[in-house]
């Protein structure tokens, strides 16, 4: 599940015992994709380091936006 709401310190965060992502709601473009995904990963694998998350989310993101994909209203 993923909830928008303004949160001050941070673009996004993963609860994952809740299996819930809140998402910052201003964001806009490929940092949404790339916050999304970012958050998502770390529901994935919660053992991972931050660093290698960071770099998986945006190449995936980078990835993703290059051929076209963009959020829906």
């Amino acid at each position: 599940k993923v909830v928008y709401k303004k949160l001050r310190t941070v673009w996004g965060w993963a609860y994952i015992h809740q299996d819930r992502i809140e998402l910052h709601d201003k964001l806009k473009g490929i940092k949404h994709l790339e916050t999304m995904l970012h958050e998502k990963l770390h529901l994935l694998f919660p053992d991972h380091e931050e660093k290698a998350i960071k770099r998986i989310s945006k190449d995936i993101a980078k990835l993703l936006w290059k051929d076209g994909y963009r959020k829906l209203k």
